[in-house]
């Protein structure tokens, strides 16, 4: 005898799909799941992931969105740190966030590697171009387009490095650590020493 379905407010309803969604995401691409494992997963009818979200392309891009975007979660205090403490604390940060959030995170964030559709692309560039800002802002460097240019490329290295750590296995978490700390101090660095401004 079927379940009946709980009744839920709109909001609710497309969390729990959304939810559903980044859970299965997690462990397989986006190719390899279906709109009826979707609906499947999330308790709903099939028809509710089109009225909600259009399609399961859309669907896809709202966990993308979600799951790659620097988390809300306040920084640690960098008020009178030097710029090494600075860059060390805020790499630290991010793998805490990483690791919260957990396979759905590693596994959407290496998502626009493996489709390379402008739609994705574009989600994936407005969370580099937002956690560019956020290294900055805790960096206590300002906020030019050039360095925020400078500062997105390492985003992909960030993505790279956690899939090592998380998935593979194959850096500690100290050891990730270390290596992106030196790079981002490696890029702002640079980008100071060669040019001597910050316009």
């Amino acid at each position: 005898m079927a379940t009946p379905r709980l009744r839920l407010a709109p909001a609710e309803r497309r969390r729990q799909i959304v939810d559903a969604a980044r859970t299965l995401y997690s462990d397989r691409p986006y190719d390899a799941v279906s709109t009826a494992e979707l609906a499947e997963a999330a308790g709903v009818a099939r028809g509710l992931i089109n009225h909600y979200f259009g399609d399961k392309r859309e669907l896809f891009l709202v966990v993308m969105r979600e799951s790659i975007m620097m988390p809300e979660q306040a920084l640690p205090d960098l008020e009178g740190r030097t710029l090494d403490e600075r860059a060390r604390l805020t790499m630290d940060w991010i793998l805490e966030a990483a690791e919260t959030y957990g396979q759905a995170w590693v596994a959407a964030s290496g998502a626009a590697n493996l489709h390379g559709s402008s739609d994705i692309q574009a989600v994936v560039d407005e969370a580099d171009d937002r956690a560019a800002r956020l290294v900055l802002d805790a960096l206590g460097l300002p906020d030019t387009p050039r360095l925020r240019a400078r500062l997105r490329p390492t985003a992909s290295l960030v993505k790279a490095v956690c899939r090592e750590w998380l998935q593979r296995g194959t850096y500690t978490r100290d050891a990730a650590l270390d290596l992106l700390t030196d790079n981002l101090l490696l890029f702002v660095r640079y980008d100071h020493h060669t040019t001597g401004d910050d316009s």
